[in-house]
């Protein structure tokens, strides 16, 4: 192939590709939604998840940590 008919080839693949979009653009901007929907929500769960275990539950200070690990110790 010399280099004219690369240029043509590659020039139809774009304007294959451009009229594919165009067509199926609903179709695709649908499809981008959900997965957008499906990652955001598992973000919310995550940092949910994260916070809870971060900030939430019983907190132990480390003075009754120590003396835990040391009555366990001496056992």
């Amino acid at each position: 192939m010399n280099k004219k008919t690369k240029w043509i080839v590659y020039g139809a693949l774009a304007l294959i590709a451009v009229l594919l979009i165009v067509i199926f653009s609903k179709n695709i901007w649908n499809w981008f939604e959900n997965v957008l929907v499906e990652v955001l929500i598992y973000a919310i769960v995550f940092a949910a998840g994260w916070l809870l275990g971060r900030y939430g539950g019983r907190r132990v200070s480390r003075d009754e940590q120590n003396v835990r690990n040391m009555t366990e110790a001496q056992r």
